[in-house]
């Protein structure tokens, strides 16, 4: 009995895993509205029963990482150690937390062994997330009436943002987050990958190209165009933040304050993640996108600290590597000069930060030094796009294979990398 059980759950991973080639991840966020006082003490509760059980299973994870049974838990106040009942959380609930901190685990296994130092799981003061495992049992969408199930809460939620959820999409699991402007459900869904890629491919135009990184303007373009924003914390962040060094800590007023900061933190964060947005989505009606792999963190670490993190622009070679699936994307190896050399003659020139114009000295032209940059990652780009293809026609799959960095994007079928060659090269 239980073998025909193994084998049927074997095979079912198996269908799902075949199944999810042809498919595309999307995650879809929805807030819970109308909660009264009790809704969200029991919310609340939720939460703080996911962190005593995640820390008790810390303290000593040799002994109690195995089992999740656990329907009370030791947990330490002032006064000493004392037990709390979990009364809320289920047992699905319970066994995606530990396998989190097996995760957890794992990552800092595998960080270890690449030489950096790493130190023991922490204890945590608050937990933000719950995952929802199981679409069905641990929670349950009516979409007719906007509503949601979770599991061990009796009422059901009334939900914002169902109609984003298309008709043919597959729903899985889920999380449950707990931000300072409210509670939300994150669905991840997965759509057929033929009519995602439809969808942008009917929005596209047959023309590649180039984007070089900066900091006055976050994204310059080769054909010319450049895309800038910066979003730093605002007045009435610091204001608060004056406020709070001025209560004492662990008050309730201290309390107060540090939650309006979060609040004002997430609505800074949600307007750099709109500004990004609307970047991806402006990139994304190009038919083949080329960026240098710059190290934006040793910019960060540099001069341009406040820039970087006002602007966020390190997300954007960041989601270009999870949009290489669907759409071709190249990056430029980081050590190339693309800034040195020019775009139209190949000349190559020392060329100083202060200078804004790019000056050939082999051919004369002059030329905004960003648009250079950019022209000549594209060019590279697709002089590396076209030495590939040769290395297929000439049945090198294997070799290519080898060569091929890990996020540098799909590069089959070939008939698609030639069309978008010859419908896009431009004449650099």
């Amino acid at each position: 009995m239980k073998t025909a059980k193994a084998e049927k759950i074997k095979q079912t991973l198996k269908e799902t895993k075949e199944r999810r080639e042809n498919q595309v991840c999307r995650v879809y966020q929805l807030k819970l509205q109308n909660l009264s006082k009790k809704d969200i003490e029991k919310l609340d509760r939720l939460f703080l029963e996911a962190k005593w059980l995640r820390n008790f299973v810390v303290a000593d994870i040799e002994n109690r990482i195995k089992d999740y049974k656990y329907k009370e838990v030791e947990i330490k106040t002032p006064e000493g150690f004392d037990k709390r009942e979990i009364k809320l959380l289920s047992s699905q609930m319970k066994q995606e937390i530990i396998d989190q901190i097996k995760d957890d685990l794992k990552s800092l296994k595998k960080s270890k062994e690449k030489g950096n130092k790493v130190g023991k799981l922490k204890f945590k003061s608050e937990v933000r997330t719950i995952p929802l495992k199981q679409y069905g049992v641990t929670y349950k969408i009516s979409g007719d009436r906007n509503r949601v199930k979770v599991q061990g809460i009796k009422k059901k939620f009334r939900v914002l943002g169902l109609h984003q959820i298309p008709e043919n999409a597959e729903i899985t699991k889920g999380y449950l987050i707990k931000k300072p402007s409210g509670y939300y459900l994150h669905i991840v869904c997965y759509l057929p990958k033929e009519e995602v890629e439809r969808e942008i491919r009917e929005k596209q135009i047959q023309q590649p190209v180039g984007i070089d990184l900066g900091i006055k303007h976050q994204l310059t373009l080769s054909t010319g165009e450049k895309l800038s924003w910066y979003i730093p914390e605002t007045k009435r962040l610091k204001r608060l933040q004056k406020i709070l060094s001025r209560k004492q800590k662990g008050s309730r007023n201290y309390q107060k304050v540090k939650k309006e900061i979060g609040k004002e933190w997430e609505y800074i964060y949600n307007k750099r993640q709109d500004a990004l947005n609307k970047a991806i989505s402006c990139l994304k009606r190009f038919s083949l996108i080329a960026v240098q792999d710059d190290s934006i963190e040793g910019w960060k670490k540099g001069l341009f600290g406040k820039q970087i993190q006002n602007t966020g622009i390190g997300g954007v070679t960041a989601r270009l590597r999870s949009l290489a699936t669907l759409i071709s994307v190249f990056f430029v190896d980081r050590y190339e000069p693309t800034t040195q050399t020019c775009s139209f003659c190949g000349y190559r020139q020392e060329i100083s930060l202060s200078e804004r114009v790019f000056k050939c000295e082999g051919c004369g032209i002059e030329i905004d030094r960003d648009v250079n940059s950019a022209r000549e990652i594209l060019k590279v780009a697709i002089e590396l796009l076209l030495w590939m293809l040769r290395i297929i026609e000439n049945g090198g799959e294997g070799k290519l294979l080898k060569i091929l960095p890990v996020d540098g994007g799909e590069v089959t079928p070939v008939e698609r990398g030639i069309s978008l060659v010859e419908a896009g090269s431009p004449s650099l």
